[in-house]
């Protein structure tokens, strides 16, 4: 097991279609296409006879064929024909890998680990769903998976990144329990005040008691949740691909139920989390940039830096060739003002 041996996404659906796509996860590059059904297929994004990508050529037949030789391979990673030895010669087995696909919530996610799934991809909340509305957010970060992860789970940040937007310094504390098991961890703020912002003026509903929880799920899952009870409750949820050590592609699906309004609603909730999601992109790319400087990490940590060393703590033992037992269930209370 290591953090290759998860669910990533690779494209959205509808990106794949006639034309093979390259994508890249951790630093593997992988070709997508479809076959003649309209299947999915992932392969290695190289060609057996001269490493040229594959991704650089076309779809034929539903097999993906190499621009330089013309070798063909099918969903299987199989060379089904090399032009140059006639059609009558059976092809020597050349073949390429072939990456686990699943094709789900209108994303195609691969698994890039050696070891054979044991589980289905991860599925996006109510996702959809009837009664709900979503829209859907790809954002490329100058920044590491974990770097994003905490990003989008440290509350702290936002009075300053995203000051007068989302949420403004508020000196009322608040009390933040949080609930971590081997593969996650939840932290739900009680008794948070609903400060002046944009989002909260326009979205969230007055004289209803919120309930704000954060959560992290390995290895690559941010979900937050504000919840106002059974007719008012948006959740944002995020999942990591990494490309590089400091780059990362972010696929965030918004979901939100506000009645029967949910599409007008939307008109005006799409551009305002384009606005903030942007301004941790260019966060975190300054803190990328002074990693660089520095030669990497050099933090310091508080009680109120939630999640952090948590989610670093479980990926690195994910990653580890000598895995320790996970710790078992724990519960914390602290408290935190924003």
């Amino acid at each position: 097991m290591s953090l290759k041996d998860y669910w990533y996404i690779a494209a959205e659906s509808k990106d794949v279609n006639r034309n093979p796509v390259a994508a890249s996860i951790s630093g593997e590059r992988v070709v997508l296409f479809r076959t003649e059904e309209g299947q999915a297929a992932a392969l290695e994004d190289r060609c057996s006879h001269r490493n040229m990508a594959l991704s650089l050529g076309k779809v034929d037949d539903g097999c993906v064929t190499c621009p330089y030789h013309g070798w063909k391979f099918n969903a299987v990673g199989r060379c089904v024909q090399i032009p140059s030895l006639g059609s009558c010669s059976r092809p020597p087995n050349h073949g390429v890998r072939a990456y686990p696909m699943r094709e789900q919530d209108g994303y195609i996610w691969i698994y890039p680990g050696e070891s054979i799934p044991e589980n289905d991809p991860f599925e996006f909340p109510h996702c959809s769903e009837q009664g709900w509305t979503s829209f859907r957010m790809r954002t490329r970060f100058q920044a590491s998976v974990e770097a994003c992860l905490e990003n989008f789970l440290d509350c702290p940040h936002t009075v300053y990144v995203h000051q007068g937007w989302f949420r403004n310094h508020d000196t009322r504390e608040l009390s933040a329990k949080v609930r971590s098991t081997p593969d996650s961890v939840e932290v739900e703020f009680q008794g948070e005040p609903i400060t002046t912002s944009l989002v909260s003026r326009f979205f969230f509903p007055k004289g209803r008691q919120l309930r704000h929880t954060d959560r992290f799920l390995m290895p690559n899952i941010s979900r937050v949740d504000y919840d106002f009870g059974p007719d008012r409750h948006f959740i944002i949820t995020s999942q990591c691909t990494p490309l590089a050590e400091y780059e990362t592609e972010v696929h965030t699906v918004i979901t939100y139920k506000f009645g029967r309004i949910g599409r007008v609603v939307r008109l005006l909730l799409e551009p305002i989390c384009r606005k903030i999601i942007r301004q941790d992109v260019d966060v975190l790319a300054a803190q990328t940039e002074q990693l660089r400087c520095f030669g990497g990490p050099k933090f310091s940590h508080v009680e109120t830096d939630l999640l952090g060393l948590k989610i670093h703590s479980m990926r690195r033992r994910a990653d580890s060739p000598e895995r320790s037992q996970p710790p078992s269930d724990h519960e914390s209370e602290i408290t935190i003002c924003f």
